[in-house]
């Protein structure tokens, strides 16, 4: 699924110019101990990752510990000029294209930051790396069945909820693993007790597409590092929905 250790991204089409200021105010954060860093100093880190100057590592794609590959950033050494890299152009350049996560600052025991590809596509979709207000989102993961009564409605999801590069890195990925055909669809529901609606985005996918269970799982789980952490998704047989998947 990752390319291999030691890859390198596509070259970027204009010189990215970064904010120094905040390139600056990451160096300050990045001398608090780990163990010191609170929830102040979580968001002024995250308030200041995307426009800050980072330079890159070598290589510029490493495979991470959980298997998915990341672009490696490092803040810029002192009095040492270097090739700059920013995030929030980055995202646009190649990121979401290529299917890449961030590391910030790795070493062999830790990094201050890793950003999976889903938190950069929420930064793309919502200008913020995690969403933590209430959304319509269900919360549900795995796979789903809709009861015999139950009120549904059925789409596709927009490219303000799934853009067509992610589509594009999911439908690859799922198609390495087996999947012939991956579809996808919006599904809306009606709460109990009319308090509203919920939605799931579904694949057409479920355990009897995979050679056992675990299997299974393990695909709808690595879907989850390619979207926002607030989103929900589910497996479910296509038969199910009539016409409602189409093709990613």
């Amino acid at each position: 699924m990752a390319p291999q250790e030691g890859g390198k991204a596509s070259q970027t089409k204009e010189p990215y110019l970064g904010d120094l200021s905040k390139t600056g105010v990451l160096f300050e954060l990045t001398q608090v101990a780990p163990e010191q860093r609170d929830a102040a100093w979580v968001d002024a880190f995250l308030g200041n990752i995307a426009q800050a100057s980072f330079r890159c590592g070598e290589p510029q794609i490493i495979t991470g510990p959980d298997g998915f590959p990341y672009f490696q950033l490092f803040l810029p050494e002192p009095n040492k000029s270097f090739q700059c890299y920013v995030i929030d152009q980055m995202k646009d350049d190649f990121l979401l294209d290529a299917g890449y996560g961030v590391v910030i600052n790795p070493s062999p025991t830790h990094a201050d930051w890793v950003l999976t590809y889903g938190d950069i596509l929420n930064y793309h979709l919502n200008k913020t790396f995690y969403t933590d207000t209430e959304t319509p989102f269900s919360k549900k993961v795995m796979d789903e069945t809709i009861a015999e009564n139950e009120q549904i409605m059925i789409g596709q999801p927009s490219e303000a909820i799934l853009p067509l590069q992610t589509r594009k890195v999911i439908k690859e990925f799922l198609e390495l693993n087996g999947v012939k055909q991956p579809k996808v669809l919006l599904m809306v529901r009606e709460q109990a007790g009319g308090q509203g609606t919920t939605q799931d985005i579904v694949f057409n996918i479920t355990p009897k597409d995979f050679s056992d269970e675990e299997t299974y799982r393990g695909v709808m789980q690595t879907i989850g590092w390619f979207l926002p952490r607030h989103y929900s998704f589910v497996g479910m047989n296509e038969q199910g929905v009539g016409e409602g998947f189409m093709e990613l």
